[in-house]
């Protein structure tokens, strides 16, 4: 039974892929953040608290390339108020 437990969490680990890039990221309830220099600028700090944070050990790993780092990544900036678009949330990764 935790088999199955430890398999789901791997894949959904697996499925999480975060994109830095701003265009893929919009203010909540907002508009994109590439539409405007000041939200951009905003993004511009909060991307670079969140990588430190992502990068940190208690929060996630010090391998950028890793699901953990990005899965870190993700909720540090949904935590300063960036969301990803919608069709764009959960994209597949290379391996499907």
């Amino acid at each position: 039974m935790n088999i199955k437990y430890v398999a789901a969490a791997i894949l959904g680990l697996a499925c999480i892929s975060a994109a830095e890039a701003p265009q893929n990221y919009r203010v909540y309830a907002g508009p994109d953040v590439t539409s405007d220099p000041i939200i951009l600028e905003v993004y511009d700090r909060a991307l670079a608290n969140c990588t430190y944070e992502a990068s940190t050990p208690t929060r996630g790993t010090v391998y950028t390339a890793s699901y953990i780092y990005n899965a870190a990544l993700r909720a540090c900036l949904s935590r300063h108020g960036f969301s990803d678009r919608g069709s764009n949330a959960y994209p597949t990764n290379s391996l499907f």
